[in-house]
């Protein structure tokens, strides 16, 4: 659960704090009456600009330098992670706040178990943050990529499969290559060719821009969703981008071109050649090429809200639907491995509230994006979600997650993906996992399981899972259980916050104190506001720190 952001009065707060340390977790819930009342009564809804990008791995952001910019003026989370490494169920998950498992969306089509037409036959179209927001008196757009196989139609037999949820969209099917596509356009479909003012990028940019400018104008609180195909192959960046960075080479970090020790069944043969390691670095200079263009597209929607005098009164938030790994473990490019490369992406905000620079530690998923838009926006999220709102985290506040999960379910085979053919690595066996600060467990379905101690191996290289004792393995067993049978923000909750083991409890409790001594120090001292946030919780600090059966 989320702690307040702010305290009034801390009496007696860390004796609150120890004592509710084996309470059973209470659920939060992101939005509530308060929130929206604190909302109206500032007169002015605020404005969220939503960016989420295609396959960015966290390598690519050191070469934008708006979204550097925005991690100096913002918030960064320094422990996000996708709750599956592919496109279509992690955006699925962004959509509804649930995970894999609830949402029934695993693949990329529906053949598989993914895809539109599946999301949509199970009407979780109809249940997503865009309807919150529209039903929260947002006007609401989406530009770019919305979900595998969805179809705009043609210019002459438009789809009549408009977006539940928004007011208006610009939606394409195969993007990927960036030119000679339909948009689906509010229904009117247009086709744009191979002309440099085609670029799919710089298009939604242009759009996105425009649906500002008059939403702003009109005095409408606005939702903005912009979801360019890069950089997912092939890796076709802007004509103006493609000579730049020529020596570039893919990051020859600890884990390039090394096998790891104790490795599963799947990866063992995998080997990095001079072909492959040579392919994968054009590559990645493809990659960065084509992160420039979203660079500039969000320094040029930040120019349009500064334009619309809406600048200070808006969220941005920057993410990507999964990583992205090329020559880590001796793979070839590819995705969907537990591993750091592929689920961990980032996470930055800047708005009203957010102070510059922070760096917030706790752990975050795409479960929880649902619940943090219909926070800020004071709009009613159903309980129903399996995550949680991340704003109280950016303003001092904590949660009690001592880990997340992991799902990776049906991809074997499937032709009409868009990466089937294209040279990458294999696809893991089906597995799930359990994702830590310190530590990774992978249970695949076939018995094999890798288990990674992240404080002395950090490039998740060495699997120790032969060392774990038989009660340690037990408990996580137990515990990837209760997280992969959760549904609703309840479950959940409780799920997340279990510790695999009594070391963790102390160091749950540990940080709950001081936490707690933190904020007594705070609300003693003569700047100590009197006022609470909107989005503060009303739990008791460190309430709900379970015990370690």
């Amino acid at each position: 659960m989320l702690k307040k952001r702010a305290v009034t009065v801390v009496a007696g707060l860390t004796v609150a704090v120890l004592a509710a340390c084996s309470a059973p977790p209470t659920p939060s819930v992101s939005s509530v009456e308060g929130d929206q009342a604190a909302v109206a009564a500032s007169g002015s809804k605020p404005n969220i600009v939503f960016v989420l990008v295609d396959d960015l791995a966290t390598n690519l952001v050191e070469y934008m330098p708006t979204v550097k910019a925005m991690q100096d003026e913002g918030a960064s989370f320094e422990n996000y992670f996708v709750s599956n490494s592919l496109c279509c169920p992690s955006r699925a998950t962004i959509f509804t706040g649930r995970y894999p498992h609830n949402t029934e969306i695993i693949t990329n089509t529906a053949a598989t178990g993914g895809g539109y037409y599946m999301f949509k036959g199970r009407a979780l179209d109809q249940d997503t943050f865009a309807t919150d927001l529209q039903a929260a008196g947002y006007r609401t757009a989406m530009m770019g990529k919305y979900m595998n196989e969805y179809q705009p139609g043609s210019p002459k037999k438009p789809s009549a499969n408009n977006p539940a949820g928004w007011d208006e969209w610009a939606l394409a099917a195969s993007g990927y290559a960036g030119f000679n596509y339909n948009l689906n356009q509010n229904g009117e479909v247009v086709h744009y060719g191979r002309a440099e003012q085609d670029y799919l990028t710089d298009v939604i940019s242009e759009r996105g821009q425009d649906f500002i400018k008059r939403a702003a104008a009109e005095g409408e609180p606005f939702m903005l969703e912009l979801a360019p195909f890069t950089p997912h192959k092939p890796y076709v960046p802007a004509p103006r981008h493609e000579n730049l960075y020529n020596d570039l080479k893919a990051p020859r970090v600890a884990s390039y071109d090394k096998k790891n020790k104790n490795a599963p069944s799947w990866m063992a043969s995998q080997k990095l050649t001079g072909p492959r390691k040579k392919k994968m670095d054009e590559q990645f200079r493809q990659r960065v090429r084509t992160t420039l263009s979203i660079d500039e597209m969000i320094a040029d929607v930040k120019a349009q809200l500064r334009e619309s005098g809406v600048a200070d009164n808006t969220y941005i938030v920057f993410s990507s639907d999964n990583g992205y790994h090329m020559g880590e473990h001796s793979l070839i490019s590819g995705k969907m491995t537990a591993f750091s490369t592929d689920i961990q992406v980032p996470l930055v905000v800047t708005g009203p509230d957010v102070p510059a620079g922070v760096k917030v530690e706790d752990l975050g998923s795409n479960i929880d994006l649902r619940s943090t838009f219909g926070d800020l926006a004071g709009a009613t999220v159903p309980a129903s979600v399996d995550g949680q709102s991340l704003a109280p985290l950016w303003s001092g506040g904590t949660n009690d997650r001592q880990h997340l999960l992991v799902e990776h379910k049906g991809m074997e085979v499937d032709k009409m993906d868009p990466d089937t053919g294209i040279f990458r690595s294999p696809i893991p066996p089906n597995y799930a996992a359990l994702r830590h600060r310190d530590w990774l467990y992978v249970k695949y379905n076939n018995g094999q399981r890798e288990y990674y101690d992240l404080t002395s191996d950090p490039y998740e290289m060495n699997n120790i899972v032969g060392k774990i004792t038989k009660k340690r393995l037990l408990t996580l067993d137990r515990r990837l259980k209760d997280v992969r049978q959760c549904a609703g923000q309840e479950q959940c909750t409780h799920a997340h916050a279990e510790p695999a083991s009594v070391s963790e409890l102390r160091q749950a409790r540990r940080r709950a104190k001081a936490k707690a001594d933190e904020l007594l120090e705070e609300s003693t001292s003569p700047s100590a506001t009197a006022t609470p946030s909107p989005s503060a919780s009303s739990t008791p600090l460190g309430a709900g720190l379970p015990s370690a059966n």
